[in-house]
């Protein structure tokens, strides 16, 4: 059988899973703004289950809730490309770390409405 073709053994997908979990471990424990928004995270879901959400409502919270933790991990590893490939200060470094930020910004944004048209209603 030609080895392009073989399923990745087992091994390399529990090292490879490892690796993504060490990397969760790493930015929950240096990135304050990841601990922020993973305990709103948590908030939401703890309203959720007062409140009674529907599936499609647990959808749209779960999701929002990744996104914006995706993203602020993405934002953690661009912040700390720029600062190993350019440790001094340079304009440009830091426009590429205001928009990445500025990303999370965005996402963090739009769950603040996403939270509002969802747990507004149920509250009234």
């Amino acid at each position: 059988m030609n080895s392009a073709l073989k399923e990745p053994s087992t091994k390399k997908k529990s090292v490879g899973f490892r690796y993504a979990w060490k990397g969760i471990k790493e930015v929950f424990k240096t990135e304050k703004n990841f601990r922020i928004h993973l305990g709103a995270g948590f908030l939401a879901i703890l309203a959720g289950l007062i409140l009674s959400l529907t599936p499609v409502e647990w959808a749209v919270i779960i999701l929002t809730i990744a996104v914006i933790l995706s993203l602020e991990m993405v934002n953690s590893s661009i912040e700390r490309i720029i600062d190993y490939l350019a440790p001094e200060r340079h304009p440009m470094a830091g426009m590429i770390k205001d928009i990445a930020a500025g990303a999370v910004l965005v996402s963090a944004v739009a769950s603040v409405f996403i939270a509002l048209v969802i747990f507004l209603p149920k509250v009234l």
